[in-house]
């Protein structure tokens, strides 16, 4: 269990990028999607799929305090308040159970312990609808305008998430047997969340 956790751990802070990720002395750009690539873009993250999650309405029910870890200066900034440790939902990893605190203060080692616990903690919301064609997790976090919409894949790990007029898709690869982030691609979307344009961050060696 403990080398599950490591693993995880070093997912959620950002550590599990692909080579090419940009370091803090070389600044990660977004590069805008043209026209012509346009529709072969939002077929390659399934736009249909996502579209029909962020049009569904769900009711948050169910409340979860959850710690916080903000993204390294190595991570592009992304649209809202996004935290990395919210790249996956993992309960036994990022919910905050104060039964378990003695039990993971013994098992997991100091270093780790300190990066565990940058950014303190925050309350989500989370329904008990899952999303229509993923079938994973829906999450609320931030309050008002400000409320991040996220959507989870089954396994755990994000998939996109929706702030005001935007989405933030998130492309996955497996790699050497470890899951990769080898991209994002963030929608502008219309009044019926029709994308109207986008751009996109590739992690990929060239």
């Amino acid at each position: 269990m403990f080398f599950k956790k490591k693993i995880l751990l070093s997912l959620i802070l950002g550590l599990w990028i692909s080579p090419n990720f940009a370091t803090p002395n070389e600044v990660a750009k977004f590069n805008p999607i043209s026209k012509k690539q346009f529709s072969s873009k939002l077929k390659g993250i399934a736009f249909a799929t996502i579209r029909s999650t962020i049009t569904k309405d769900y009711s948050f029910t169910e409340s979860r305090e959850v710690k916080y870890v903000p993204c390294n200066d190595e991570f592009p900034k992304l649209p809202g308040d996004f935290p990395c440790s919210l790249l996956s939902w993992d309960e036994d990893l990022i919910v905050i159970d104060d039964k378990k605190k003695t039990e993971d203060a013994e098992s997991v080692d100091l270093e780790v312990t300190e990066e565990h616990e940058l950014g303190g903690k925050v309350m989500v919301l989370l329904s008990k609808i899952k999303s229509p064609n993923q079938n994973g997790k829906v999450v609320l976090f931030g309050e008002g305008e400000e409320t991040l919409k996220l959507f989870y894949q089954p396994s755990g790990f994000i998939s996109h998430y929706q702030f005001k007029e935007e989405v933030v898709a998130f492309k996955w690869e497996t790699n050497s047997g470890k899951l990769t982030l080898v991209g994002i691609v963030i929608l502008k979307l219309d009044s019926d969340s029709f994308p109207v344009s986008g751009k996109e961050l590739s992690f990929d060696k060239k």
